[in-house]
């Protein structure tokens, strides 16, 4: 957004001390518009349910139980009708909705966590309390449609929560304009210092990939799902073919790990992205027509060259990259530039994410990267992303593999 004032004739004596507190009116007017959604109560949200006393919130303790009250009590103080959706062994969806016209506009997150030790802030605390504040932000506008919101239990365990609510919806599925899915938010990607937010599903849907389109901003990647998998709660609406969109600022240095904390996260960056996706969820929830999920996905004709952009910003950030990922980078740089394929793109993405979350990175090495590149005949970059899962891997038996693979390539 460009604030600075428009050319005007020089001021004549006076004007000045008339002009300028209309200019400052004018600003802050439009910062406020910028940030609809309070970034004080996507904190006090965050913080509670990450505090030490829910233990991490993992599925069938108290800590998620007394998640789940909290919850439900902020939907009924924003004029939701509130619904508890048992699925056994103490696990429970939380459901509000606002309005009674039968088409609805669905906003989910899971607000399980990883358990004792854990405060799971970003993930997904974070997702949960945007999902609370777009309600909150959307009940006062007027929509076509009505408001459903999700609150997903025990999703760290296999989208358990939304599979079971999709199969059980207490609303027809087809009656859903679009299902919108927030997870691992408020923390930058890598830790970087420049913000992306990531923006996938809009394949799926003419419709929603034009409401993406006319909002497109600056530090927005918008990708195929494909690209990262079934990997959150959007997956088991895709299942059911509901048009979808799932929103995230993907992995940092303390994903599933103790430092995920309420203080690391930023509540102005993500007050500012509530209210942009906020403003993308009355766009969808105006369109004429109820969007429909295409049997073949149209992905975004920007996709590599997003992604190349986004190689070279973590490399240009990043002063601590390791040699193996660097000739990694290099290379899928200059694929990306000649080779539309979709394997090229994911195996782009699956380094990304293995350089964002090393204590996870040698699956992604060992079973994709490493063998992607043996099949390309790359033996070096082969051997550099085995001896990079090597570093940590923990497993005596995967060691053993990973070390005979480095030995028959060297």
């Amino acid at each position: 957004m460009n604030l600075r004032p428009k050319y005007s004739p020089p001021l004549r004596a006076g004007e000045c001390t008339r002009t300028l507190p209309l200019f400052v009116a004018s600003v802050v007017l439009a910062l406020l518009t910028l940030s609809a959604v309070s970034a004080n109560r996507l904190k006090d949200h965050v913080t509670w349910l990450a505090d030490p006393a829910r233990e991490g919130r993992q599925a069938s303790t108290a800590g998620a139980a007394a998640a789940a009250d909290y919850i439900a009590q902020q939907f009924k103080q924003i004029g939701c009708d509130v619904q508890m959706q048992d699925f056994g062994r103490m696990r429970r969806n939380v459901i509000g909705r606002i309005g009674t016209a039968p088409r609805y506009l669905l906003f989910g997150a899971h607000y399980d966590g990883q358990g004792p030790g854990m405060a799971s802030a970003s993930d997904n605390a974070a997702g949960v309390a945007v999902t609370i504040e777009i309600m909150n932000e959307l009940k006062t506008k007027k929509l076509p449609v009505s408001l459903v919101a999700v609150a997903f239990d025990d999703e760290e365990q296999g989208l358990n929560g939304s599979r079971y609510y999709s199969d059980h919806p207490l609303y027809p599925l087809d009656d859903a304009q679009a299902a919108i899915i927030f997870d691992t938010m408020g923390r930058p990607f890598m830790d970087l210092s420049t913000w992306t937010m990531f923006v996938l599903g809009a394949e799926y849907s003419k419709d929603l990939s034009g409401v993406i389109q006319k909002r497109s901003r600056p530090g927005m990647l918008v990708a195929g799902t494909d690209l990262i998998g079934p990997r959150s709660d959007f997956a088991p609406f895709a299942v059911k073919h509901v048009p979808y969109l799932f929103f995230t600022h993907a992995t940092h240095k303390d994903y599933h790990g103790p430092g995920d904390t309420a203080d690391r996260v930023n509540y102005a960056k993500l007050a500012e992205d509530a209210s942009f996706i906020s403003l993308v969820s009355e766009d969808i929830a105006r369109l004429p027509a109820q969007p429909k999920y295409l049997s073949e996905p149209v992905y975004p004709p920007g996709e590599s060259t997003a992604l190349e952009n986004e190689l070279q910003l973590v490399e240009n950030e990043r002063s601590d990259i390791p040699q193996g990922y660097r000739l990694m980078f290099d290379d899928f740089r200059a694929r990306l530039k000649s080779d539309s394929s979709r394997e090229v793109r994911r195996i782009a993405t699956s380094v990304l994410l293995a350089l964002a979350t090393p204590r996870f990175s040698p699956f992604m090495l060992s079973f994709f990267i490493g063998p992607y590149y043996e099949r390309e005949n790359r033996r070096d970059l082969a051997l550099a992303a085995y001896e990079e899962a090597l570093k940590w891997a923990s497993d005596a038996a995967e060691r053993r593999d990973l070390e005979e693979k480095i030995q028959a390539l060297r």
